[in-house]
């Protein structure tokens, strides 16, 4: 069990890649879920992030070699890297007003 949700933790940490990617570059999506859900698209890709952040270090118990402890590591390398990422465009977006 562990070993699969550290295979599919991996598999959806390009999964939340591929959904930054495409909340930073269509506008569309951005105005739409704003207006109909009241919720910017990045903080949906945040909780899949850090979701998937927690998904990963369940799946550290999984890695009985090296390849799945390099696994491991890189998904909790992209997902961390990612959420900082994240939160730093949603602090500094935010105005101060």
């Amino acid at each position: 069990m562990k070993l699969k949700i550290n295979l599919w933790s991996f598999i959806f940490s390009f999964v939340c890649i591929a959904l930054f990617f495409i909340s930073v570059s269509w506008s569309q999506t951005v105005v739409f879920l704003t207006d109909f859900l009241h919720i910017h698209p990045l903080n949906i890709v945040l909780g899949m992030t850090l979701m998937t952040f927690l998904f990963g270090l369940i799946g550290f118990a999984g890695a009985t070699n090296w390849k799945l402890l390099l696994r491991s590591i890189s998904t909790m390398v992209i997902t961390f890297g990612l959420s900082a990422l994240i939160l730093y465009i949603l602090v500094l977006a935010t105005p101060f007003t």
